[in-house]
């Protein structure tokens, strides 16, 4: 891969940006993590009221309002039925463009078409408020991305990178984890482990003023608070988990594309009302399945779930989440890898025999390699779980995290899914094909994020 045109400037040119960088980074970050926090505010208010309709309030994150869960069930059950209804309405509401799409226009300079940006938000937020399985960092990174766009273009002279800062401040808040969100922010767009300096300062600082803020309004405590203790004697079940792990992300992104294929030639409409039914179906049968579902990772870790109803939720979750990638919902893959990941190692836990270990500590492991091997990501899920269980969780988590990468196939970006349209709506599992790197500087003032 050549070197892109900025990282080959005289130190003294880049000495002259660097001060300006930090800062309008850090203004990004701050200003991208309150629009974040109202965002996510909308969504909470929004998510209440429709459960109040339909009778289930899924339970949250420990970090951001603990465990409360409320179900009746619909006062009439038919009302359910009118989730595929909405789902179809929703998928009207979005360009079909997720946060993967937006990502890769802005690092190839072509501008997506105009309003996508804030259909993005919306289409994202309706959805996640409809009980659906995709993670929230969807729409928060896609607001993000938008707000540093807009000020790159405002403020060309600084060099690009400010959309990297408010990319980053968004994951960063979705996850209460503003370091990995940096990293994460700059590694969905890389392939072989490559980074980009120039890229990860700008997401650093924005990532961290974001938080500072977000954290604010919704507390600074990680979603899954795990404090754990492991020594070299959890190697091997950490390489256990990382097999298993590999198997899981797989099993989700191949069956997804897969179903992908198989649903394409149906309206985009009536795609997203199927997953509006299974998830009316779930609703009356089994409603732990709906919603993000990091609250039942965290239960998960505890007594309260026996093994065969969490083995019955993981089955769940995963059938759902298959859907979505075949449908493709709006939202983002990497909350749902950490659940999927998390209940994976909740169950090895209740199997694991002599080699028991805790099962937060084995729940934190496979949702941060699930996460690695999914997003491509895995300097980012190694600091997510630093960041949620501490660096005492290395011996677990490491060698889970790494056979999880090595072993999961990259998900090749395929011709039609390179230009999104509402016809064609991209996967929201990241590119992974060879980015180009168009100089910000170049254009005197396009204002072509490098991100």
């Amino acid at each position: 891969m050549r070197p892109p045109p900025w990282a080959q400037a005289s130190p003294k040119e880049g000495g002259q940006t660097t001060g300006p960088l930090i800062l309008y980074s850090a203004f990004t970050g701050a200003l991208a993590g309150l629009l974040v926090a109202l965002l996510n505010q909308l969504l909470r208010a929004l998510a209440e009221s429709l459960g109040l309709l339909f009778g289930y309030l899924p339970p949250e994150a420990p970090g951001e309002g603990g465990l409360l869960q409320a179900f009746t069930g619909p006062l009439l059950w038919p009302l359910a039925f009118l989730l595929p209804l909405l789902f179809a309405l929703t998928s009207l509401v979005g360009t079909g463009q997720g946060l993967a799409a937006l990502l890769r226009a802005a690092r190839e300079g072509h501008p997506p078409p105009r309003l996508a940006h804030p259909r993005a938000v919306l289409g994202g937020v309706l959805q996640l408020a409809l009980y659906s399985p995709m993670g929230r960092e969807g729409p928060f990174g896609v607001l993000g991305l938008w707000l540093g766009s807009a000020l790159d273009r405002r403020f060309p002279r600084v060099g690009g990178g400010l959309a990297f800062a408010g990319l980053a401040a968004g994951l960063g808040a979705a996850f209460h984890a503003p370091v990995a969100g940096a990293l994460l922010a700059t590694e969905i767009l890389y392939r072989s482990l490559l980074l980009e300096v120039r890229a990860l300062t700008p997401a650093l600082i924005g990532a961290l003023s974001g938080f500072a803020v977000y954290g604010a309004f919704f507390g600074y405590t990680p979603l899954l608070p795990f404090r754990v203790e492991v020594g070299l004697e959890a190697v091997p079940l950490g390489l256990l988990t990382g097999v298993l792990a590999a198997a899981l992300a797989t099993a989700w992104t191949e069956g997804g594309r897969f179903l992908e294929g198989r649903l394409r030639p149906l309206a985009f409409p009536l795609r997203h009302a199927l997953l509006g039914l299974a998830l009316a179906l779930a609703l009356l049968f089994l409603p732990e399945a709906l919603g993000h579902g990091l609250g039942w990772v965290a239960i998960a870790t505890t007594p309260l779930l026996p093994p065969s109803s969490l083995f019955l939720l993981l089955l769940a979750k995963l059938l759902l989440l298959l859907l979505a990638q075949g449908v493709r919902a709006y939202g983002a893959p990497y909350t749902p890898a950490l659940v999927l990941g998390g209940f994976l190692g909740a169950l090895l836990a209740d199997l694991s025999g002599p080699l028991a270990l805790p099962p937060d500590a084995l729940a934190l492991a496979g949702g941060a390699a699930v996460l690695a091997g999914v997003a491509r990501a895995p300097f980012a899920a190694l600091a997510l779980s630093a960041e949620w269980g501490g660096y005492a969780a290395l011996p677990l988590v490491l060698p889970a995290v790494l056979l999880a990468y090595a072993l999961t196939p990259a998900q090749e970006e395929t011709p039609r899914e390179a230009r999104a349209t509402p016809e064609a709506p991209p996967s929201e599992t990241p590119p992974q094909s060879e980015p180009l790197l168009p100089a910000p500087e170049a254009d005197g003032g396009s204002g072509t994020p490098p991100g």
